[in-house]
């Protein structure tokens, strides 16, 4: 057995899946912007995949991110079925970048906003990586899913490091935040939100 229990069977599965056919068909959600909005009331991280193609680097903004198993160490992405960077992060190595409540202009440069700092990026491993995150993973792929209108890949974690003094991005009914810090009276404090 390798370390990569991938194989273009298993791809063609992930990207030609469809969802099962049911004898009794279900009524469809009624407003499917309402339910993006419920779902929102979910706050999440936020990551950027990153990966090399040619000699390019490239990444792309994620919330939808989480630990799955710890043996094997594995991680898990939901990517649209239209994303570009689908069937790169199905084939190669690519690093999961945990973003700091300071990294809001990364994660809108890798969400098709360009901006203009350049992206720190570190190559230290398989993978492309951008510096400064408070944490971030190293994997390659593992396997893919159907997700619906969403492909679930797992990648198995090769390497990771984090920073412990860090505060994550997150992001909540479609803005971004930040944790907000405890003042010494115990109080809540210093919460931003930007709407992007």
């Amino acid at each position: 057995m390798t370390d990569v229990m991938w194989d273009a069977e298993i791809y063609e599965k992930a990207a030609d899946a469809r969802p099962p056919a049911s004898d009794t068909a279900l009524p469809p959600i009624c407003d499917p912007r309402q339910l993006r909005n419920t779902l929102g009331n979910f706050a999440t991280g936020v990551v950027v995949l990153t990966y090399q193609a040619g000699e390019d680097f490239y990444g792309v903004t994620v919330n939808s991110f989480t630990s799955v198993s710890l043996d094997p160490p594995l991680v898990l992405v939901s990517m649209q079925r239209t994303s570009r960077a689908l069937a790169y992060l199905l084939e190669r190595p690519f690093a999961v970048n945990v973003l700091g409540d300071n990294q809001l202009d990364t994660a809108l440069h890798f969400a098709g906003k360009p901006q203009s700092r350049p992206v720190d990026w570190v190559t230290d491993g398989p993978a492309p990586r951008i510096g400064g995150s408070p944490a971030y993973l190293q994997c390659t792929p593992w396997a893919g899913y159907d997700g619906g209108d969403h492909v679930l890949v797992l990648g198995r974690v090769t390497a990771y490091g984090q920073q412990d003094d860090a505060r994550p991005l997150l992001f909540y009914r479609g803005q971004w935040s930040a944790l907000a810090q405890e003042s010494e009276d115990g109080t809540a404090n210093g919460a931003r939100s930007e709407r992007s």
